[in-house]
């Protein structure tokens, strides 16, 4: 009952307004998810395999050709813990003030953070072609050409990709999104053939997505956009080489003796939120407050990079 009075003690006529837009997370997206125990390993594989497909004419002779296979190596995966800061309100704060849920929307805030952060680790470890994350093969990537426009810059990201799949899902900057948006009026004076470039997408099985926001990972709270406004990346999910999605991100599961053990609430995405009852220790000082905080731990790898083009759009967009 402390728990759910801290966080929900009281209704209020509106709420006050957070500059931070909740995020769409699309790691559902380009990614196929799943949980690994407590102390359970992560491994991947240390190389992709890159043998061709060998069929040869039948010899003369009735020889049977024979050539021996090594099986790849594996490389075992680091789980990654997040957590929030641990940020608390004195009670006579609470008590005396018409915003009693402002740890609510702390605890909100937090998860909202989290996803974000999520979504910001995958996205600069696919554009910066992070060598840990990945099966010593990066991603491909479109250079814009002379004379390319936005089209012509994304349907070269496509032929990159097409070959090692489909069904695609585009994550864009913001100003890429404007850009797709206005793209037909902007050419509306120098169009020889019609393009309707968002239609064009849609035809060629290719989803847009706009990833927005911000996130901090420092402790002055200094923020950072999700992904570059003017970049973009192409992930085929139905991969024609590969069983699933070309990205693989797991959560370690915060089993119920452990979540007990932290006092914590641990949701369907293994989330740990705890709530710190009084007395919270700040500076060795006990104060007379509550606290809220989260945790959480992760992997991820990029197991078929073959199926992700990534491109900087920046002249095409400016």
């Amino acid at each position: 009952m402390e728990k759910n009075f801290v966080l929900e003690i009281a209704s209020l006529v509106g709420e006050p307004i957070n500059t931070q837009l909740p995020v769409p997370v699309e790691i559902d997206a380009i990614a196929d998810t799943a949980t690994a125990k407590a102390g359970e390993h992560v491994w991947r594989y240390s190389a992709m395999e890159g043998t061709a497909d060998v069929i040869l004419d039948i010899d003369a002779s009735g020889d049977i050709t024979v050539k021996k296979r090594d099986p790849l190596g594996d490389v075992e995966l680091t789980f990654k813990g997040l957590n929030s800061k641990l940020e608390y309100v004195l009670v006579d704060d609470i008590l005396g003030s018409p915003d009693t849920q402002v740890l609510g929307r702390r605890r909100a805030s937090l998860i909202r953070g989290m996803d974000k952060r999520e979504v910001k680790l995958i996205l600069d470890a696919i554009l910066a072609k992070t060598a840990g994350y990945l099966p010593g093969v990066n991603p491909h990537e479109y250079t814009v050409q002379s004379g390319d426009d936005l089209y012509d810059a994304l349907i070269g990201m496509k032929h990159l990709v097409e070959d090692y799949g489909d069904n695609y899902s585009l994550l864009v900057g913001t100003t890429v999104k404007e850009k797709i948006d206005t793209y037909d009026k902007d050419k509306a004076g120098t169009f020889n053939y019609n393009v309707t470039l968002t239609a064009k997408l849609k035809e060629l099985g290719i989803s847009v997505t706009k990833i927005f926001g911000q996130v901090s990972v420092l402790d002055n709270e200094t923020e950072v956009d999700l992904m570059d406004k003017k970049k973009a990346i192409l992930v085929a999910k139905n991969s024609t080489i590969a069983e699933g999605k070309p990205i693989k991100f797991v959560r370690r599961v915060i089993n119920p003796d452990i979540a007990e053990l932290m006092g914590a609430d641990v949701d369907s995405a293994q989330r740990a939120t705890i709530v710190n009852p009084t007395p919270v220790v700040v500076s060795g000082t006990n104060k007379l407050a509550y606290g809220v905080y989260g945790y959480e731990s992760i992997i991820f790898c990029i197991t078929n990079p073959k199926a992700i083009v990534i491109s900087d759009l920046t002249t095409v967009v400016s």
